[in-house]
């Protein structure tokens, strides 16, 4: 018997992308956050309410490092959570100057654990915008727009862009209901 949790939407990336602080900003939950470095070692659940839909479960999944579908660190543990998810944020701390090689190792280990899960719909959160200059987020931008079908950029820490990343997820989530 394997327990596995069902959310709408998993919130995944590499340890320290901020993901914690994300569920916080979206949710009542209140995650461990630190200012230094270390991973949650279960999911943590929040519920994100909407003005005109019907609320949503996100599950922030721990941070996964490189192995992890061959279950290096809690590598099956985590991954296993992510399975039962409509949609993946998949969080990117773009202060850190290996961003987008940091993109591609949670993109490789979620083809390599599952590959239908690299294929699910994505959003692409760029965090820790208060971090970088407006010269340095403009390459960024254009470096990650061709990386996913939908990017919003955001800081966790300061709130911008929380608002954008909400309606994101709920057009998302309800794309083609009737209300």
């Amino acid at each position: 018997l394997e327990l596995k949790l069902l959310a709408d939407v998993g919130l995944v990336g590499l340890p320290n992308a901020g993901k914690s602080t994300l569920l916080s900003k979206l949710s009542a939950a209140n995650p461990k956050i630190a200012s230094y470095p270390f991973t949650t070692l279960e999911p943590q659940l929040g519920v994100l309410q909407f003005k005109y839909y019907d609320p949503c479960i996100i599950a922030d999944i721990p941070g996964l490092v490189e192995g992890a579908h061959d279950g290096i660190g809690l590598g099956h543990k985590f991954l296993r959570h992510v399975e039962r998810t409509s949609i993946l944020l998949h969080v990117v701390d773009i202060a850190d100057e290996n961003a987008v090689e940091n993109f591609h190792v949670i993109e490789n280990e979620l083809m390599s654990y599952r590959e239908e899960l690299a294929e699910r719909t994505q959003v692409l959160v760029l965090n820790k915008r208060d971090l970088v200059t407006d010269s340095e987020l403009e390459e960024i931008e254009s470096r990650f727009a061709q990386l996913a079908q939908h990017v919003v950029t955001i800081s966790g820490q300061s709130g911008e862009g929380i608002e954008l990343l909400k309606e994101t997820i709920a057009v998302i989530l309800n794309e083609g209901k009737d209300f």
